[in-house]
């Protein structure tokens, strides 16, 4: 029976990204395929098909031409017999490393209905599923997988990676727990259960699992990236230097060794190794790395590494990353008309609600526009509105290039102390003080307390609110809520149980009137809390800044005690990962000693 599938047209409409960036624990799809083809019956089968097959697993894991031309191999077995089982489940891992996963989601239902006592199937059927966001489905395959084959390493590590995924923590830990007992020497179950701790936002736990899994398989790549990030967030950047510098020894795919330089690049810069740091920084924006942001533009990319080549060059400047970066890496645009110099032009790509700010703080960039960034097929892509066409630029860099060309090592970014880069209205200053003079006497704090996004796995960088009540409690403080978002049930929270009232300043959108937050911010005595947006936007109009870490060894101050890229702040971290009580009490004893001197003051 021929089989009429266009592989040629398939392979024309480009790649279907995943959703979800998925990582497959143990070995890979197309070794327990080998295995299952190396037991085929000829006889049942036409041999031809079979080695067609055979020759198609060897080679679909060496790129995509190679993946292309297995693809076509599957095509010929399946025109000698379409109801070969193996044939379909060969041509969904296909088209599923060509990037056609609608396509290759066909292709396994296929060979599941030809042979539903295969687990693997379930087990790719669920993987894939995954990727695609039909989390419901990716777990239903992945608990049948695991019924039909109980003693697969590969299924269990995954259902939990899964199960990590949708944040259930303590199904993972007893799923994985259950099966080290069965399995004391299977390393990726060690490390799978270190990751689920992890996860969870316990790191120091974490370790111990991931040095059993070393113990019994030294040489293993993402365990050893793994120890590297547990350490770095422990604060013991040395070790994690030392381990991401082993994983990559360790030949990782692809994406895993972009991912494991980006952690490197987080290390060294936490240490203040700027030079290598930033080098590997670039990694960002490599399509590997699971987080990247392509930005459509045809101009050639400026990677900041050599400060002559836009020296008289016309230079477009692209926002990244999310609103509080672009605030910070603000702070280098008048250091970025130096560098082209008079000869030269800057223009600036920026948050449509930033747009305005820009102008008026930095005249001298000759077009000012904004982004918009959209995730089709697992890309997320980012639209540079006109600019192009309307500023014609000779190079382009995003604006965490700046750094590499600007900032060498961290005394290179200037003097602590508060001082502002964006120029404020000066009427909406005098309104803003108006109102916050309107507010009960006392020290002016303004607070913020967690991000927008706060996610499962964002959630361990942040501290639950009611460790903020000694800070809270501090008398002589009048607290200004600067944090967006949903704040009713911790403003009423802080009323009920801690007796202190959250003041609001009437009338003031916190999540969309940037210039209005950053001016509140800069006249507050001092604003405090985690960092986001907020919190950059007071220290670019001038406001002091107290950032609360849920690490001490912060990337973004570089070895330093505060964030040289949001000037006058402070940085109040923990010696433990998320001890937060230990900042939050340093905070509150600093907040006291500036109401005691404000007071004395004011006598």
């Amino acid at each position: 029976m021929h089989h009429s599938f266009n592989l040629d047209a398939e392979l024309a409409a480009g790649v279907e990204g995943a959703k979800r960036k998925v990582e497959r624990e143990r070995e890979n799809a197309t070794e327990a395929l080998r295995k299952v083809l190396s037991e085929a019956q000829a006889g049942a089968v036409s041999p031809k098909a079979i080695g067609l097959v055979k020759r198609a697993v060897g080679m679909m894991d060496n790129g995509r031409a190679a993946a292309a031309k297995a693809a076509k191999l599957c095509l010929k077995a399946l025109d000698i017999d379409s109801d070969f089982a193996l044939a379909n489940h060969a041509m969904a891992l296909c088209l599923e490393r060509l990037g056609r996963l609608s396509s290759a989601l066909n292709f396994y239902e296929r060979a599941w209905k030809l042979n539903p006592k295969d687990p693997e199937i379930y087990l790719n059927l669920g993987m894939l599923a995954w990727k695609l966001e039909m989390m419901e489905a990716a777990e239903k395959f992945l608990r049948l997988h695991n019924t039909m084959d109980p003693r697969s390493i590969g299924g269990i590590s995954n259902l939990a990676g899964l199960l990590r995924d949708l944040q259930k923590f303590e199904d993972s830990i007893e799923l994985l727990r259950t099966a080290i007992y069965a399995n004391p020497d299977s390393p990726d179950l060690w490390n799978s259960l270190g990751t689920t701790l992890l996860e969870s936002g316990d790191p120091l736990q974490a370790l111990t699992f991931y040095e059993e899994a070393l113990r019994l398989q030294e040489n293993f790549a993402r365990a050893h990236h793994n120890m590297a990030f547990c350490y770095d967030l422990t604060g013991d950047t040395d070790r994690a230097i030392m381990h991401f510098r082993k994983a990559l020894t360790l030949n990782p795919s692809e994406e895993d060794r972009v991912t494991m330089e980006h952690g490197l690049s987080m290390a060294l810069l936490s240490k203040g190794q700027l030079a290598e740091g930033w080098e590997l920084y670039e990694r960002r924006l490599d399509p590997h790395y699971k987080k990247s942001v392509h930005v459509i533009i045809e101009a050639p990319y400026w990677s900041g590494a050599d400060r002559e080549e836009v020296r008289g060059k016309r230079l477009l400047l692209v926002g990244e990353q999310g609103l509080g970066d672009e605030v910070m890496h603000a702070g280098d645009l008048e250091q970025a008309f130096d560098l082209v110099g008079p000869d030269g032009a800057v223009a600036l790509v920026c948050e449509r609600r930033l747009t305005g700010i820009m102008e008026r703080s930095f005249p001298k960039l000759e077009y000012v526009g904004f982004h918009s960034t959209i995730t089709k097929e697992g890309l997320h892509l980012r639209h540079l509105h006109e600019a192009e066409p309307t500023f014609k630029p000779d190079l382009w860099a995003p604006l965490g290039s700046l750094q590499r060309a600007l900032h060498p090592t961290p005394e290179s970014f200037g003097p602590a102390g508060a001082r502002a880069y964006l120029t404020p209205d000066p009427d909406r200053v005098e309104a803003l003080r108006a109102q916050i003079g309107a507010l009960p006497a006392g020290l002016r704090v303004g607070i913020v307390w967690k991000s927008n996004l706060m996610t499962g796995n964002r959630t361990k960088y942040f501290s639950p609110f009611h460790l903020w009540r000694p800070a809270l409690q501090t008398p002589g403080c009048t607290f200004v809520c600067l944090q967006y978002g949903d704040v009713e049930d911790e403003i009423a929270q802080c009323e009920r149980d801690f007796g202190v009232t959250i003041h609001r300043i009437e009338g003031l959108d916190l999540k969309d009137d940037l210039e209005g937050v950053g001016i509140t911010g800069s006249l507050m005595d001092v604003s405090v809390g985690q960092h986001n947006t907020s919190l950059a936007l007071a220290a670019a109009y001038g406001g002091e800044t107290w950032v609360m870490a849920p690490a001490k060894n912060q990337w973004t101050a570089f070895g330093t005690d505060r964030l040289p890229w949001s000037p006058g702040s402070t940085l109040f971290a923990p010696e433990k990962f998320r001890d937060f009580a230990d900042p939050v009490g340093r905070i509150a004893r600093a907040l006291q000693q500036r109401a005691e001197e404000r007071d004395r003051g004011a006598a």
